[in-house]
């Protein structure tokens, strides 16, 4: 009985890509995890990093979305080959980031390394992006994209609640008296990443690609003038753009500060991240049913009034109210039960089928760009305040973060007015990505 069932499963090759496309997301965000947030912190500290250049090469993920501009010359034919060897190496990279500590060479080789792991590693993902996204997308039906990304970022978000508190206890088991990870630490991650590097090939392996139209390779030029003649395609990408901004302002410069000045223990981190995490869990599936009935548009505008609220609340901490940031993570991990896919899925709502892998590629390049331009503003603004010994206003001494969080605050209001004026009285694109019509239409135009 159990081998009928998996036979009957396994016919549908659109539901096997699905839930392939769920654990190839997991396994693919419990890799990122490694090399994000606290834990890039130890390594960068161990290898010698100011805070200042570590809020700013932690952007490195973002900045590398230019690479995403690739999209233009993979086809949809492309898409599971590059994917599977692309990922495999852009993985690797990051494995090797956990050995740089332990390796016995001097600290400027280390530093070199380290920038050329993690660069190479977010290019090469970040190139592979738009075309596997389309592709695997292309196994959803239009109806129920809002409900199927709330459900694969629920998935992950679970999962990787799991490898964050592993990730912590093993931190806290093989640390120095200074509190430093120790080599075991770096080892025992190393091996970790190179399994779950295992399983994401194993996903992308048993993904199905739909038979492609033999279509010509595009003009790049004329892809490129067609989408910035478009007004509606550039106000689509706006708002991508302003959100990186926005984020980049602050985001990646809170770890230190939760770390540093607010003397937040690694445990507390970690618990105050879980709580993050079951709230966007918890929220997900009611923004996606909200997606699906009303628009991505209107979701994300009630998305980007909590993230508002987040960002107030960081304009407040300090030592004395640190309880502040846990509202900050409240408000921050709901709005991204929206955010995170919702800035894909507006691609969607209002763009053609065959623009949309290029729109994508397009718009987390600027974005990336202008995330890491708006990290490096605010990096300076960060050493110019921490060197004065804080900014005093009105007699009141404010820490650098304060007035970073101040920055992404007032552009999330620029963004929430834009999103109400320009983007929620657009037209939607109604297609349904499944069907193979625009795919006929798209070769007539090439004819």
């Amino acid at each position: 009985m159990i081998k009928e069932k998996i036979k009957e499963i396994t016919k549908d090759k659109d539901k096997v890509t699905r839930a392939a496309y769920i654990g190839e997301a997991g396994f693919e965000y419990f890799i990122s995890l490694f090399v994000t947030g606290t834990f890039l912190g130890y390594i960068l500290d161990a290898v010698g990093f100011s805070d200042a250049a570590q809020g700013i090469i932690s952007t490195v993920a973002t900045f590398t979305c230019g690479a995403q501009l690739f999209a233009l010359f993979v086809s949809g034919k492309q898409a599971k080959k590059m994917s599977l060897i692309g990922h495999s190496i852009n993985q690797l990279c990051f494995v090797l980031l956990y050995l740089l500590p332990i390796f016995n060479i001097p600290s400027s080789v280390k530093s070199l390394m380290l920038i050329i792991f993690l660069f190479a590693g977010h290019i090469i993902n970040n190139a592979l992006q738009p075309a596997k996204t389309v592709w695997l997308m292309s196994s959803v039906e239009n109806s129920k994209r809002g409900s199927f990304t709330a459900v694969k970022e629920m998935v992950s978000l679970a999962g990787g609640m799991i490898v964050s508190v592993s990730l912590g206890a093993i931190a806290d088991t093989y640390r120095d008296s200074l509190g430093n990870p120790t080599t075991p630490y770096y080892v025992i991650c190393s091996v970790a990443m190179i399994l779950l590097l295992l399983l994401h090939t194993v996903t992308l392996l048993i993904s199905t690609e739909k038979p492609a139209p033999e279509l010509p390779q595009p003009n790049v030029k004329a892809v490129l003038r067609k989408m910035f003649t478009s007004r509606d395609i550039i106000k689509i990408i706006a708002v991508g753009v302003i959100w990186n901004i926005a984020s980049g302002f602050s985001v990646s410069f809170f770890a230190s500060y939760n770390r540093e000045e607010l003397a937040f223990s690694f445990t507390a981190v970690t618990l105050i991240s879980t709580v993050g995490s079951l709230l966007r869990i918890a929220v997900s599936p009611l923004i996606g049913r909200l997606s699906d009935k009303r628009s991505f548009s209107f979701s994300m505008t009630l998305c980007f009034g909590l993230v508002a609220l987040a960002f107030l609340a960081m304009c407040f901490a300090t030592p004395g109210t640190r309880w502040l940031v846990l509202v900050y993570t409240a408000f921050h991990s709901m709005a991204y039960a929206g955010i995170n896919s919702g800035v894909i899925n507006l691609i969607y709502d209002y763009v053609l089928p065959e623009d949309r892998a290029v729109t994508l590629g397009v718009k987390n390049a600027i974005g990336g760009i202008a995330s890491f331009l708006a990290a490096l503003v605010s990096g300076a603004v960060l050493a110019s305040i921490q060197s004065a010994g804080g900014l005093n206003i009105l007699g009141i001494n404010l820490y650098a973060q304060q007035v970073l969080s101040f920055m992404s605050l007032a552009v999330v209001i620029l963004l929430i007015v834009y999103m109400k004026i320009i983007i929620m009285p657009l037209k939607r694109v109604e297609v349904n990505y499944r069907d193979d019509d625009f795919a006929k239409e798209a070769i007539e135009q090439n004819k």
